[in-house]
């Protein structure tokens, strides 16, 4: 069942597969009912749509902190399996505890730390499934789909409970009992990168030679930004039944499941630099879309971008790390790039949206739409830099 060769145990294929599609299902499974509906559970517990904001914006900066704290000790310190079981464990009991206190404020600090520990421990689960494709050779796209799957039934799920009175309520009890399918699905063997360990300066200097694809792919993830902290909320004011809320971001985790089941071995055989422009002109255009306020059709439209804003400019990240970094530097390097993401991208759009909003006037997809531009400006910029004598 393991092979010795490199000194450290490892899983077979087939065994490590499973525990990689078991892992990343219940991961984004999790994320399916926090990433949409998190905002709406906090607004029914009391929080003021401004103290949403920032618990969310919390919330994504310590889930960068997590992230580059939980890759540094994976690296130096304990088993990631471990690790990521007890992140899963804590942020369990800290949703229920939430979900027992009728203090909104402190409701909204349990939450910052529930998403610390939930995200955190992603770049170990997805370094895990790269190496899983490194050895055995099954394509990470057709994994990632199962969790991409799960993140959709989170959304439907989800979204049809909040029809029930005090549905929102269920979310923290749900969500805990994902996290504890999480636990038992990393228990188990060592998903130690191979020796020898490496001091995580290295992963520093592996995202440097990265940087000049991974810096658009950053600013793509952050034109997200109003859409996962806000885009439940907006689609609610502006209309849409809280029933369908789950349908509309479904729409979108289907188009992803599409592209990781059946294009992403394709996908990965086109430059990066091209995908990478190709997700960031879909992104300008979703993001336009969205700026005339449609109705809800045009906005289930809307959401089948989603496949190429996030899934290829996703997968094309998850290539670059693979492909161009040495193996024993993917957990510091996912963390580095999961940590940047979050904490640049994510946790300071988030942050800057309200005020942004109140100087400019501007639809906040209007400006989702621009950092989009930007990622593609920055692709344009890198190619003539390189065709220059």
């Amino acid at each position: 069942m393991s092979s010795p060769s490199d000194g450290v145990s490892q899983p077979a294929a087939d065994h490590g597969r499973l525990r990689a599609v078991a892992a990343l299902s219940a991961h984004y499974g999790v994320s399916g009912i926090l990433t949409p509906y998190l905002p709406v559970w906090l607004a029914a517990s009391g929080l003021a749509a401004d103290a949403v904001g920032w618990t969310m914006a919390a919330g994504f900066a310590l889930r960068a902190i997590c992230i580059l704290g939980f890759g540094m000790v994976a690296t130096l310190l304990l088993p990631a399996g471990g690790l990521a079981a007890g992140a899963a464990l804590s942020a369990a009991l800290v949703l229920v505890a939430a979900s027992l206190i009728a203090d909104p404020g402190t409701v909204g600090l349990l939450s910052v730390l529930a998403v610390g520990c939930v995200y955190g421990s992603i770049p170990l689960i997805e370094s895990f499934a790269n190496t899983v494709t490194l050895r055995s050779g099954h394509g990470y796209g057709r994994m990632r789909a199962w969790g991409s799957f799960a993140f959709m039934i989170g959304n439907v799920g989800m979204g049809a409970l909040l029809t029930l009175p005090d549905g929102a309520a269920l979310l923290p009890w749900i969500a805990a009992g994902l996290l504890l399918c999480l636990c038992l699905a990393v228990l188990g063997p060592s998903w130690q990168p191979p020796v020898p360990r490496l001091d995580p300066r290295a992963g520093a200097a592996a995202l440097a030679v990265a940087a000049p694809l991974l810096v658009p792919a950053l600013l793509l993830q952050a034109s997200h930004a109003f859409y996962y902290s806000f885009g439940t909320l907006w689609w609610i004011d502006h209309g849409v039944a809280k029933g369908s809320t789950g349908i509309v971001w479904g729409a979108a985790v289907a188009a992803e499941i599409v592209v990781y089941r059946y294009f992403a071995r394709r996908l990965e055989k086109v430059p990066p630099a091209t995908l990478l422009a190709v997700c960031c002109v879909v992104a300008i255009g979703r993001w336009l879309l969205l700026s005339l306020d449609p109705p809800l059709p045009l906005i289930v439209i809307s959401q089948f971008g989603h496949a190429m804003t996030f899934g290829g400019a996703y997968l094309a990240a998850q290539t670059v790390i693979r492909t161009r970094i040495r193996p024993e530097l993917h957990y510091m390097a996912q963390a580095g790039y999961a940590f940047l993401t979050t904490f640049v991208g994510l946790a300071g759009t988030t942050a800057v949206i309200p005020w942004a909003l109140r100087v400019t006037g501007v639809d906040p997809w209007l400006l989702m739409a621009a950092i989009a531009a930007a990622a593609l400006a920055w692709l344009g910029f890198a190619r003539l830099g390189r065709a220059a004598p």
